[in-house]
């Protein structure tokens, strides 16, 4: 997840295009394909932050929230803020193998 929050961070917070380039083979375990999956279906992935760096992340994004017109005490807006630039920074280009593996993992989400 670490490699996760630096792309998150960087798209979310910075606002920087960026590209994530996830092949079959780097898939360690199939877990991982469930966050792919929540990316692409809604930009979040559950608990990606503890505490501690959630409320680093909502305050690297109220200045920007602001000038989008999010109110700087409501943090829910200021999240979907930071989630709504990660949906517009964030591109994700999947690499897979055609077989047997595809079609299960298909099936799966």
């Amino acid at each position: 997840h670490e490699d996760l929050k630096l792309l998150y961070e960087s798209a979310g917070v910075e606002g920087n295009n960026t590209v994530f380039l996830f092949t079959d083979t780097q898939i360690v375990v199939e877990e991982f394909l469930e966050d792919i999956n929540n990316i692409l279906n809604s930009g979040e992935i559950s608990n990606l932050f503890p505490p501690e760096e959630f409320e680093a992340v909502i305050n690297a994004v109220r200045p920007k929230a602001k000038e989008a017109g999010v109110s700087e005490s409501d943090r829910d807006g200021i999240y979907d803020h930071f989630i709504s630039r990660v949906r517009d920074n964030l591109h994700i280009v999947l690499c897979m193998s055609c077989g047997d593996a595809f079609r299960s993992r298909c099936r799966m989400f």
